[in-house]
């Protein structure tokens, strides 16, 4: 690897022409090697941080929700990077290294050093009732020191068997996205780093230079890089999702956002809209309405939001969940968190699991549970129409049926179902726990006391 001092513009220029072939590390303000071996040492988020499955599943689902909602396509078939890299550049990790097309981009972050802070903004919801909302407040902020890029040979990474993936490729229709602002490419990691030898250059370049290439391609903001929620439709619909109630004995409720999410342009909204949802502990099983309520006397089966999350396309086993019917004419499959839908954002309803109805000996309807959820209040509960499954055995087949749901958007349905996944594997290792003959809750959910209608 050569290490380049840049202390001009015009040297900074030779280098880029003379490795232009190459992709180029985001930029960094301090120098990344190996403790002993000296070597230039950089590594995925996965590798410095670990993995969280359970945050893991809900970042994934929602970056692919999020795709299909906004830019078309199959949900299941989104592939690995596509979806890894809104974790990569909205707020979680991936099994990926960041590199850049643009030498200006890699300049920009050498040029600058990340900061968060927790910031707790005290709001009123659309009731003016008092909340607390606590947020990752992030920042970038110009240092006066050198700063280190490092130059990737496209060929070497070609050889070490590492894939690297355009994500500038990746059509929308409209609006402005980190990745794209960024010229970003993802490159794959052998034991979570990139191959040391395919950095074939180390620039050490003074900080005047560095800030002289962004105000020459008009990158001076922080925006310029980080495009706002206006502008980015991918970081909106992040920060759509439900916030989750603290536990914590405050007079006021504490809350943070269901997916915590670094916030580069934060600002202060005394008075919240409705559509900001702040869900705290609620339960249809225990407020299941007035005498016609159609929850009166059925079972509900209460599961962690991450059953969600963990679905499926691949068939599935499914003789716990068609014994439950032959007892039961209806049960409910009910979560312990709201689940967002991008295309519905301005409606207030969120998913809370799945209303199963056996129609005859071995025709279902699977139902989406929904609540209407603006601000802290729960003010409405109910189904939406489904769509109808064959019992064949252990498994169940989609059929078409005169009363399923119009809808153009499949993917609801099929996570309504990939739910009893879930549920069946539960009940066949005993993993439910018994309330009473119509409240059953798994093991790893707190058995809830009377929640807050």
């Amino acid at each position: 690897m050569n290490e380049i001092t840049i202390t001009t513009l015009a040297d900074l220029d030779e280098a880029f022409a003379k490795y232009s072939d190459g992709y180029l590390f985001r930029g960094q303000v301090k120098h990344y090697a190996a403790p002993v071996s000296g070597e230039v040492s950089i590594s995925t988020s996965f590798k410095r941080h670990g993995c969280i499955p359970d945050l893991m599943f809900k970042w994934s689902h929602y970056s692919k929700a999020i795709i299909r909602a906004f830019g078309g396509g199959n949900y299941h078939d989104i592939s690995l990077e596509l979806s890894q890299a809104i974790l990569q550049h909205y707020g979680w990790r991936s099994f990926f290294i960041d590199l850049t097309k643009a030498p200006h981009i890699a300049c920009w972050f050498a040029a600058h050093q990340y900061v968060e802070k927790r910031v707790v903004q005290m709001c009123e919801d659309y009731e003016e009732s008092p909340v607390w909302l606590v947020h990752k407040e992030a920042s970038y902020v110009e240092t006066d020191q050198v700063g280190h890029i490092y130059v990737v040979d496209s060929a070497a990474l070609t050889t070490a068997g590492v894939d690297v993936h355009d994500l500038t490729q990746t059509q929308i229709e409209d609006g402005t996205l980190r990745p794209h602002v960024q010229s970003a490419c993802l490159a794959g990691a052998i034991d979570g780093l990139l191959p040391p030898q395919s950095v074939v250059a180390h620039l050490v370049v003074e900080h005047q230079v560095l800030t002289a290439v962004c105000a020459k391609c008009g990158v001076t903001q922080l925006d310029d890089v980080f495009p706002s929620r206006e502008q980015d439709f991918v970081l909106r619909a992040l920060l759509d999702i439900p916030w989750q109630r603290i536990d914590a004995d405050t007079p006021i409720p504490i809350y943070g956002r269901g997916l915590e999410i670094p916030e580069y342009d934060l600002r202060f909204v005394k008075h919240l809209p409705p559509s900001i949802a702040l869900s705290g502990e609620f339960w249809v099983a225990e407020n299941r309405g007035d005498v016609d309520s159609p929850f009166l006397n059925i079972p509900f089966y209460r599961l962690h939001e991450g059953a969600y999350y963990a679905n499926t396309n691949e068939p599935f086993d499914l003789g716990e969940v068609s014994a439950l019917l032959r007892r039961h004419r209806s049960i409910v499959v009910e979560l312990d968190g709201l689940i967002s839908i991008p295309e519905m954002r301005q409606d207030y309803e969120y998913e809370k699991g799945a209303y199963i109805e056996r129609v005859d000996d071995n025709l279902v309807c699977i139902c989406g549970l929904v609540v209407t959820h603006p601000g802290q209040v729960v003010s409405g509960m109910g189904t939406v129409v489904g769509w109808y499954y064959r019992i064949d055995g252990n498994t169940w087949t989609r059929v078409e049926h005169t009363d399923q749901c119009p809808c153009n958007n499949s993917l609801r349905h099929e996570l309504q179902f990939s739910l009893l996944r879930i549920l069946n594997e539960a009940l066949r290792e005993g993993e439910m726990v018994v309330i009473d003959k119509l409240n059953y809750v798994h093991k790893d959910i707190h058995r809830p006391g009377k929640s807050r209608a």
